[in-house]
Parts: C-alpha cells; sequence; structure tokens
C-alpha cells in the first residue's frame, strides 16, 4: 500500500475549499451565525443533524469492523447523536420521530451504504463534521445569546469547550497516519466533498 505524497489532511483542506465556502456560505448557515434563524428552524436544523449524525455512527461501527484503519480514527466522543438529542429535548423536540427531508435521507443512505462498499470514504464524512467544530464554538456564541441558552441547547456545536484545537490536532494527526492508496485517498476527499455538498442540500430542504 503506498501513501499519497500530500498529507490526505492537507489534500481534504484544499480540495474541499470551494465546497466547504459554499456549505458555510449558504442562507440557513449566514442565519444562523447572524443571530437570524428562528428557534423553530434552529430546532428543525438539529433534527436533520441528528438523523445525520444517527447514519454516520452506525456506518462507522460497521466500517470499524471492517477496515482497521476506521476504527483507528473513530473515537466515541465524536458521535455527536447523545448531544443532539439532549439539545432538542431542550426546546422541547423529540429526536426519537425526527424526520428526514429528502436531501438527509439520500445522505443517510449513501453513508450506511459506504459501510460496506467503500468504507474509507466515511473518513472524509467524518472529516467534515469533526472540522464543523471549529466554527461550530463561535455559532455557539450568537445561539446561546439569541436564545437565552447556557449549555443546554448547544451542545452540539461546542461539544468539546476549551479542548477543541487539542481535539482537532489529534484526529488530523491520526488522519494523516493512515496509509491509502491513490484510489483510497480519492475516495477520502469525494467522502469530504459529499458531506459538503449534503449539508448544503439538507439547507436547501430546510428554507425552501
Amino acid at each position: 500500500m503506498t501513501t499519497t505524497t500530500a498529507p490526505i489532511s492537507q489534500r481534504l483542506k484544499t480540495e474541499t475549499q470551494p465546497l466547504h465556502d459554499a456549505a458555510e456560505g449558504h442562507e440557513l448557515q449566514r442565519a444562523l451565525l447572524k443571530g437570524e434563524l428562528s428557534r423553530e428552524m434552529y430546532a428543525a436544523h438539529m433534527e436533520q443533524m441528528l438523523l445525520v449524525h444517527q447514519a454516520l455512527e452506525q456506518a462507522l461501527r460497521a466500517a470499524s469492523q471492517r477496515d482497521p484503519r476506521v476504527a483507528a480514527i473513530v473515537d466515541e466522543d465524536y458521535f455527536q447523536a447523545p448531544r443532539l438529542m439532549r439539545d432538542l429535548a431542550h426546546f422541547g423536540v423529540d429526536g426519537a420521530v425526527a424526520k428526514p427531508t429528502p436531501a438527509t435521507k439520500s445522505l443517510c443512505d449513501r453513508l450506511i451504504a459506504h459501510s460496506e462498499t467503500q468504507p474509507v470514504a466515511l473518513i472524509g464524512h467524518l472529516y467534515v463534521l469533526e472540522g464543523s467544530n471549529n466554527g461550530g464554538r463561535f455559532i455557539a456564541r450568537v445561539v446561546r445569546k439569541v436564545y437565552g441558552l447556557e449549555t443546554a441547547g448547544v451542545e452540539w456545536l461546542d461539544p468539546y469547550g476549551e479542548d477543541q484545537r487539542a481535539k482537532w490536532g489529534v484526529f488530523k494527526t491520526t488522519l494523516d497516519e493512515l496509509e491509502f492508496d491513490g484510489a483510497e485517498a480519492d475516495a477520502v476527499v469525494e467522502g469530504a466533498g459529499d458531506m459538503f455538498r449534503a449539508i448544503a442540500s439538507i439547507g436547501d430542504d430546510l428554507v425552501q
């Protein structure tokens, strides 16, 4: 097995930057960052992210049994579904009955399929969600102020608190220590791109 020339984390950052910018600049994300998103829409957004995280977590657990590289990078602390369930409960929403939008369902189906057909692609999907916690800390400050929250209701946006930088550093170091051949590295990058595109599409579903 050969490694790619550039660290995979650098490839992910560089090659998905346009998709990252598009997802970050989506109407829903802009409203969230500006504190202009209604409580109802914020909860609806969390419901969709709960379903995404549940599917990814299920897929990662299955993939960890098939590929040691997935097992090496997965940390149960990365799993956000329990935090999202608590955050939704704070808003009086039962996450157990959340229903997916078309874009959410499509993404979740792909994630589950990858666990059997292309496990390493899930590493790219996880990269996007873990990386989003860096910006999530700033969004959490806005959300706390706008909705009058403290910790409950924003756990998923700021899961690690002051440990965020360290957690992200560990994730990237572990990622760059994994070995992929050329096609596998491409699959990881495509997985990240898929997640960015899906997040934008889920936003489209919610604001229509």
